[in-house]
């Protein structure tokens, strides 16, 4: 679940979620992953931030040719 983004040149996805643990109130958990098919996805960290600091690194990513996908991961 969640959105994606996509560098296809670099290979490299952006997943954003809710934060699944409560007491973090409305914050968003971005992670990163580079994936070459046919191989899995290889996770590259992840990042908690706020929604509103999640919606500034996704306007940012997609002004930077970023385009949203359905992901490499269900």
């Amino acid at each position: 679940m969640g959105a994606w983004l996509v560098n296809e040149p670099q290979q490299l996805y952006y997943q954003f979620t809710a934060s699944k643990d409560g007491s973090q109130g409305d914050s968003i958990v971005m992670r990163s992953f580079h994936w070459r098919p046919p191989d899995d996805p290889i996770p590259q960290g992840s990042q908690l931030m706020t929604r509103q600091e999640a919606l500034e690194k996704w306007n940012a990513l997609k002004s930077m040719g970023w385009r949203r996908c359905a992901g490499p991961l269900p």
